[in-house]
């Protein structure tokens, strides 16, 4: 029975109609730990670069089980691009969100990153003025929260 990869990132999705050596695959992957206090604290020392290129770089540490997901070269240099980042944005943290819950649910974790968190922070954060309080606030809780889910998975 084949798999739409397609759907792997649905919250329905069933990952045991993955076959043993695709599970195997899935679940190989470059995550080490790292501490959510440490993320956040260089999250605003920063003005948020550490976390851009830091989050953008656990995406190439993840498996490529989605035909569309993308490497930490993609991740990183499309925030560059003028207006398309407005965008990119979103891309770029709610795939980070969909992948590190697929690999929860790889463990038999229930998947702890709460997309529409992110969603909220990603809108609030493009917004002028109001931008303030997604980066103060919406997006070091969303920093802890997939930083603790990623530790999870490293440890496993």
């Amino acid at each position: 029975m084949a798999v739409d990869l397609y759907r792997i990132y649905e919250e329905g999705f069933d990952v045991r109609k993955l076959s043993a050596s695709q599970k195997k695959g899935f679940k190989s992957h470059g995550l080490k730990q790292f501490s959510p206090a440490a993320a956040i604290i260089l999250h605003f020392i920063t003005f948020g670069i550490f976390t851009w290129i830091y989050y953008g770089l656990q995406h190439g540490r993840l498996p490529k089980a989605h035909p569309k997901d993308f490497g930490s070269a993609a991740a990183i240099l499309l925030m560059l691009v003028p207006f398309f980042n407005l965008y990119w944005i979103f891309m770029f943290w709610l795939k980070l969100a969909d992948r590190v819950n697929f690999q929860l649910k790889l463990r038999n974790k229930h998947p702890s990153v709460e997309r529409g968190l992110v969603l909220a922070a990603c809108i609030v954060g493009i917004i002028p003025y109001v931008n303030i309080f997604s980066w103060l606030i919406l997006y070091p809780v969303c920093i802890g929260i997939i930083q603790s889910a990623i530790n999870d998975i490293a440890r496993s």
